[in-house]
């Protein structure tokens, strides 16, 4: 017999909560359901999870598992999942979401009309109720078999309220991770831990090829392998789309992680945004038994409900599977480039990260410049009497941000469209500017001194103002003219113009 936890009335009754799952019907001790809600529009998948996790969803700041409680039970589901309810229920060790077709109705039974079954505290069914006269039916959930599964996603609340209390000290801290997508899910990883991010070319083969291990690369003396990061996640690997190598239009991109001695390339669906947050902003990632569970640290709660699961590249390369490789390639090829009297290439100078974008021609910002980047907003505020390259103020978590237009401040064509226009947040002492671009392009590591000053011939052509910000180009490894543009005179220029 497992000790109860419904709630007990005067008269000797209990109370339970009835739920539906395809043709069954099941209870839960009221005392153990906090609340039923529906099922939520944004639920973030958590890669390499048991099948039974359907993902997470933001209840109130706190980030929930979904557990599909038709597949522990064997038991199939009716309707679609979005008709469905979750029951948060609070176990042992914290809280999980169930998942059930609808409720049904809260029911006063008596102890003569509950039978617990004795010897299998292991099974998820702990009992059932006799109604009706033993008429119905119906199965009584063991919430102490829930909590002792094995691979049961726990949010610890002591643990959650103990994260918030470590926030808090360290409030006002501001991280930038770089968002990402990879088989579904929206990822992240800290800015420090990308070396640079570029384009898909043409991949070396590799002696130490397979389905996890696409082929390599060399990066200006480096060699790398390049691992196909949706497989290591065990998602659905990622798809060439039918681009040719180095193809304009392939929105995939490899993300280079260097640490130490270890140099890899991570292929990923696509690159979204650098996300700027504060610490305490960060929700508590549910604990459970899975292979890689350490690589996740926490997520980003983003305001139109999505989350970005935060990496942890610590983790990451420290992955066995990862150092195997790597290991292999290092060795292999150090190995080769010494019986050849191969040395890697010189780096004369100190070496400089540009986050770079479009503006009709490819363009780059030292990325210590950049607060974050954002979507091209839609609730911005027209103040009257602004200047024409001032398309609006945006409030952004509480602050104002003056909306740049870069075409209009440097002369050019305007926007026929700003669906997939970026703004660029740059900070001048208290104020905040949002510089709107074309596109967000890559991240790109350059040696400082293969910058060059801009000819006189060409500067003569280009408007004033962008002369001003623009003094030096540097060409990128595939042939490229990258344009560097320096915030700081902007920013200063800008604030002299008092556009708020």
């Amino acid at each position: 017999m497992e000790q109860s936890t419904s709630f007990q009335r005067k008269d000797g009754a209990e109370l339970f909560g009835s739920f539906h799952l395809g043709d069954a019907e099941l209870v839960l001790p009221v005392a153990a359901v906090q609340e039923v809600v529906n099922y939520p529009e944004a639920v973030t998948q958590l890669p390499l999870s048991p099948s039974h996790l359907l993902g997470l969803f933001n209840l109130r700041g706190r980030l929930v598992p979904i557990v599909h409680l038709g597949q522990l039970l064997q038991v199939p589901t009716q309707g679609e999942l979005r008709a469905a309810k979750i029951a948060i229920v609070e176990l042992a060790k914290g809280c999980v979401g169930l998942l059930f077709d609808n409720t049904g109705e809260i029911l006063r039974v008596h102890g003569e009309e509950k039978v617990m079954f004795a010897g299998h505290s292991s099974s998820l069914i702990g009992g059932v109720l006799k109604l009706d006269g033993g008429h119905r039916i119906l199965q009584l959930l063991s919430v102490e078999a829930l909590g002792n599964l094995a691979d049961m996603p726990i949010l610890k609340l002591d643990a959650h309220a103990a994260d918030t209390s470590r926030l808090r000290a360290v409030r006002g801290r501001r991280r930038q991770s770089v968002s990402f997508r990879v088989g579904g899910s929206r990822l992240g990883l800290p800015m420090g831990a990308i070396h640079e991010i570029i384009r898909v070319p043409e991949l070396l083969r590799s002696v130490l090829a397979s389905e996890l291990c696409l082929g390599m690369l060399n990066l200006r003396g480096d060699t790398l392998p390049v691992l196909d990061f949706a497989r290591f996640l065990g998602l659905s690997p990622t798809s060439p789309g039918g681009f040719s190598p180095g193809d304009f239009d392939d929105p995939r991109r490899i993300l280079v992680i260097k640490q130490g001695d270890i140099c890899i390339g991570l292929l990923v669906d696509d690159v979204e945004s650098i996300v700027g947050y504060h610490e305490e902003e960060l929700l508590a990632i549910p604990s459970f038994q899975a292979q890689r569970a350490e690589l996740f640290a926490s997520c980003i709660s983003k305001a139109d409900g999505k989350q970005i699961l935060l990496l942890d590249d610590a983790a990451l390369v420290a992955d066995p599977t990862l150092l195997d490789v790597t290991d292999g390639h290092r060795e292999l090829y150090r190995t080769e480039d010494n019986a050849h009297g191969v040395q890697g290439k010189r780096r004369s100078g100190p070496r400089e990260t540009y986050v770079t974008f479009r503006l009709d021609q490819l363009m780059g910002m030292r990325i210590e410049q950049l607060r974050e980047v954002i979507d091209y907003p839609e609730d911005v505020m027209q103040p009257p009497g602004a200047p024409p390259f001032v398309r609006g103020i945006l409030n952004l978590r509480r602050r104002l941000v003056t909306i740049v237009d870069l075409r209009a401040l440097y002369g050019m064509a305007g926007y026929h469209d700003l669906a997939g226009a970026k703004v660029l947040v740059v900070e001048n002492g208290e104020e905040k500017f949002g510089l709107v671009v074309d596109a967000i392009e890559n991240i790109v590591t350059i040696d400082a001194n293969d910058k060059l000053r801009v000819p006189s011939v060409l500067g003569n052509q280009i408007d004033h103002a962008l002369r001003s910000d623009m003094k030096e180009v540097v060409e990128l490894p595939d042939h490229r003219t990258l344009m560097l543009l320096d915030a700081e005179p902007l920013k200063a220029r800008l604030a002299g113009e008092r556009v708020h």
